[in-house]
């Protein structure tokens, strides 16, 4: 399982494109509330759904003897390798210089090692996050769910029930980037 390290890169969305969403006027727009609470929450929301990484970070993941080459990554839209370690029986990490290629498969990453797969346990250091000039549908998704928890900021309402949108429409919006599951 792939373990986040940092963020990396600048948040998906901006305030001006929520309170835009939101219909509010800029003088309204809570900036610290959708700064560090919405953009966050419905980024890591879109990431959880999909298993792919959204906002530019590093990722850290083991590969055991038996991910070969041409395994795929645990995080999807995997943009570019750091690095490729082999981890000695102490615990330590050796860097090793291995050729190696990624190739993104639109929702998935594959890792290839054309010279062959170096030996023992590895911990891969990559970055990754979604292009949304490429994926539009998924910052659709990210406004949609923005304004949402926007207006709707408690766990529960009271004196009205509340619907949502069929989970088939807007979970579409991010079928392009979505992993499929593994057994």
């Amino acid at each position: 399982m792939a373990r986040r390290i940092a963020y990396i890169g600048d948040p998906v969305l901006t305030v001006a494109q929520v309170a835009y969403q939101c219909r509010l006027d800029p003088e309204d727009a809570q900036t610290e509330l959708i700064e560090d609470v919405i953009i966050p929450g419905v980024t890591g929301q879109a990431e959880l759904r999909t298993g792919a990484a959204i906002r530019q970070a590093e990722y850290e993941e083991e590969w055991p003897p038996q991910y070969q080459s041409g395994h795929a990554l645990d995080v999807g839209q995997a943009t570019d390798i750091t690095s490729i370690s082999q981890i000695q029986p102490d615990g330590s990490v050796v860097e090793l210089t291995v050729a190696h290629n990624l190739r993104n498969r639109g929702r998935e990453s594959f890792l290839y090692f054309p010279d062959g797969r170096p030996g023992g346990d590895l911990l891969i250091r990559y970055k990754g996050g979604v292009d949304l000039e490429r994926n539009p549908t998924v910052l659709t998704w990210l406004l949609m769910h923005a304004a949402t928890a926007h207006e709707f900021r408690e766990t529960l309402v009271s004196g009205t029930i509340l619907a949502e949108l069929p989970a088939s429409m807007l979970d579409s919006l991010l079928a392009e980037i979505t992993v499929p599951p593994r057994f």
